[in-house]
């Protein structure tokens, strides 16, 4: 039997996890929900979660598949992607013996995580390895719909059977990388405005780029103009070749035929790899 267990981190953006999380309940054993303990984001700016919140989970959890992990995430000498990389281990660690382990933010929907682990139960790798997906990634949330990367280059690491990270969910030094079709949606940018900037203000690439140049970027973009955006990631900008509007909203676009059909470029392993890996050079040095 392939005993498969999840992991999420919850921070800031818990709140998005009441999507994410009825998608993958039913199919895997055990999920773990990592929290730190002195209520630090790992910038080390203050986070507070609603009560309700945790109701909801004891609520959802008819199973009692969920264990909540709490520890000190946040260490003041480490910059936000070193925290991040680290809380990964230690929730790999936390969640004990199992044959496949995928970590999965709070932001982040499977359009068909039922496949995703079929597939996964029939794959025995005898060696360390990592599975991406592709990712579609929601720019921007407007009156009547969304604003999708369209034509993109993305991908982001999964599962792997060897929890060992080195730059966030990667694993750039040992494991194998496969690429494989499965779609994640990820809400990443898809918020309100002052969403957006608590995510600029505390998440792990906060000091890899320009944040508050972006931050006028994306307040810009709307209806009218988002077809003349191109290239504009803002760490690595081919990986967001232009923008596409979708109507509806997040659940009836999950759900949607034109989602199900969506295509990324993903036609080889991680697309976004030399990016990772000069991000991960930065962080050794």
């Amino acid at each position: 039997m392939t005993t498969i267990k999840a992991g999420y981190l919850i921070s800031y953006d818990y709140e998005f996890v009441k999507t994410s999380l009825p998608r993958i309940y039913d199919f895997v054993d055990e999920i773990y929900f990592a929290v730190d303990v002195d209520g630090k984001t790992w910038s080390g700016g203050s986070l507070e979660i609603d009560p309700q919140f945790w109701e909801w989970v004891k609520a959802f959890d008819k199973e009692q598949k969920i264990t909540i992990y709490k520890d000190h995430f946040y260490l003041p000498g480490l910059a936000p992607m070193e925290c991040d990389t680290r809380e990964r281990n230690l929730l790999g660690k936390r969640m004990g013996k199992a044959d496949w382990y995928i970590q999965i933010d709070s932001d982040e929907y499977f359009v068909d995580f039922e496949a995703f682990i079929k597939r996964l139960k029939t794959f025995h790798p005898e060696k360390p390895t990592s599975i991406y997906c592709s990712v579609a990634t929601l720019f921007k949330e407007l009156p009547a719909g969304f604003l999708l990367i369209d034509d993109s280059f993305e991908t982001l690491s999964f599962a792997t059977n060897h929890p060992v990270y080195d730059l966030a969910r990667n694993n750039n030094s040992g494991n194998e990388q496969l690429h494989w079709d499965n779609l994640m949606l990820h809400q990443s940018w898809a918020r309100t405005t002052i969403e957006i900037q608590q995510k600029l203000d505390n998440w792990s690439h906060k000091d890899d780029f320009n944040t508050k140049s972006f931050f006028k970027l994306w307040d810009a973009i709307d209806e009218n103009n988002y077809n003349c955006l191109r290239d504009f990631h803002p760490l690595n900008p081919v990986t967001w070749p232009k923008l596409i509007f979708f109507r509806g909203t997040i659940n009836e676009i999950l759900n949607s035929e034109q989602l199900k059909s969506f295509k990324t470029n993903n036609q080889k392993p991680v697309k976004n790899k030399s990016f990772l890996s000069r991000l991960w050079k930065k962080l050794k040095d």
